[in-house]
C-alpha cells in the first residue's frame, strides 16, 4: 500500500510556498501501540489524518491496531498546532509574539517557554550564519505581503534582542517586528512527533508543508522515501531515511514579478532586499527546527558561503539545486536514488 503525499506548500511568512520536496511514504507501514506489549507488525494499521493549519495542510501518519488511540493522538496532534499558532503567529494581532512586539523597548519582558526557546535557537543560528537567518525582517515580510516598497531600510537586526535565560526575559533595544516563518513550523513538527513518541508510536512522521520529522523506518523497509523536487517542480531523485528530519526552502510559489523582476518572499536580512535567485536548498538535520532555520539561512547566503558553512556543521547535510543547473550537496550527504 502507499501513502503519497506530494507538491504541498509552506509558508515560511504564513502564506502558500512551494514544498521544494514531495514525500512518498511507501508502506506497508508498521507502528506500535502504547501497551506494553508489542504488537506484531501484521496486527498494525495505518491510518492517516490532514487538516489545514499554518497557511498548509498537516499531515499525521500513525500505525497503530487501534484506531481510537490514533484518531485521539492526531486530534491531540492538531490542537496543539492550533496551541502554538497563538504563541507564534505574526498575523493574529493578539498572538503572544505580536504582544511582545507591543511592549515597551529596553524593558525585560518574560515570555513563555516555548517563545523562549524558539527566540532562542533564532538567535543561535543568527550568531553562526553572520545574520543570514534573522527573525527581525518581520516589516519586510509584511511589505512584500501586501506588495509595497519600503520608503526607508529597518536598520534593524538580530542583535537588537537581548536574552535572559535565567529569567526567561527578551528585551528589544529598538522598536521591532519579528517574523517566526522560518523556524516556528520545524518547532512545531517537533512538538507533534514528541506527542506521538511519548504514547510510544514507534513508527509515524509528521510533515507540515515543507517541514518533515520522521521517526522509524517502517518494517521491512530501509526506511521513508523521499523525493527530492527542483525549483521546476521535478522530482530529481529520492533519499531513503529514518529518525531525521527535512525542510525545503525554495520560492516556487511565493513570489511575483514588478517590472520584469522576481520578488520571492526570502528576504536578505543584511541588504533587506528579496531574493530573485532561483533555488531549492533541501536539509536534513536532528530536528525539524534545526532544518528548517539552516534551510532558510543557506537558501539566503550566496552559494560560495552556504557550502562551506554547511559542511562545517556536524549534524547538517544539504543539497542545493538551482533552476535548470546541476544540483550540489555537503560532503555526506545521502545518496539520492534516480527516479
Amino acid at each position: 500500500m502507499t501513502f503519497k503525499i506530494s507538491h504541498l506548500t509552506i509558508s515560511k511568512t504564513a502564506t502558500h510556498l512551494l514544498v521544494a520536496f514531495s514525500i512518498s511514504i511507501l508502506t506497508a507501514l508498521a507502528l506500535c501501540q502504547c501497551n506494553t506489549q508489542k504488537t506484531s507488525p501484521s496486527q498494525l494499521t495505518k491510518y492517516s489524518f490532514s487538516e489545514p493549519h499554518l497557511g498548509t495542510i498537516a499531515h499525521i501518519v500513525i500505525y497503530s491496531d487501534q484506531q481510537q488511540q490514533a484518531t485521539l493522538l492526531s486530534q491531540k496532534c492538531f490542537s496543539r498546532i492550533a496551541e502554538l499558532n497563538n504563541i507564534f503567529s505574526d498575523y493574529q494581532s493578539n498572538s503572544e509574539l505580536n504582544l511582545l512586539c507591543q511592549k515597551t523597548i529596553n524593558t525585560p519582558q518574560q515570555v513563555s517557554n516555548h517563545l523562549f526557546k524558539v527566540i532562542a535557537h533564532a538567535q543561535k543560528i543568527s550568531a553562526q550564519t553572520n545574520g543570514a537567518f534573522d527573525i527581525t525582517i518581520g516589516k519586510q515580510s509584511q511589505h512584500w505581503r501586501n506588495k509595497t516598497t519600503p520608503q526607508t531600510k529597518d536598520l534593524s537586526n538580530y542583535k537588537d534582542i537581548q536574552l535572559d535565560p535565567k529569567l526567561q526575559t527578551i528585551t528589544f533595544l529598538k522598536p521591532l517586528q519579528l517574523d517566526l516563518g522560518g523556524i516556528a513550523k520545524g518547532y512545531i513538527a517537533d512538538q507533534l512527533m514528541s506527542i506521538l513518541k511519548n504514547a510510544d508510536i514507534i513508527h509515524c512522521a509528521v510533515i507540515i508543508g515543507g517541514e518533515t520529522i520522521l521517526a522509524a523506518a517502517p518494517p521491512g523497509k530501509k526506511g521513508w522515501r523521499i523525493g527530492i523536487q527542483n525549483p521546476q517542480q521535478e522530482i530529481i531523485g529520492t533519499l531513503t531515511l529514518s529518525h531525521t528530519a527535512l525542510s525545503t526552502s525554495g520560492d516556487s510559489y511565493q513570489f511575483f514579478e514588478i517590472d520584469n523582476n522576481r520578488l520571492s518572499h526570502l528576504i536578505d536580512p543584511i541588504t533587506k532586499n528579496n531574493k530573485s535567485n532561483r533555488l531549492n536548498v533541501t536539509t536534513i538535520a536532528p530536528t525539524a527546527m534545526q532544518a528548517d532555520t539552516w534551510a532558510t539561512a543557506l537558501r539566503i547566503l550566496p552559494t560560495q558561503k552556504s557550502l562551506p558553512l554547511a559542511n562545517q556543521q556536524t549534524q547538517l547535510q544539504a543539497i542545493f539545486i538551482p533552476h535548470q543547473q546541476s544540483h550540489f550537496t555537503t560532503n555526506k550527504f545521502p545518496t539520492i536514488a534516480t527516479p
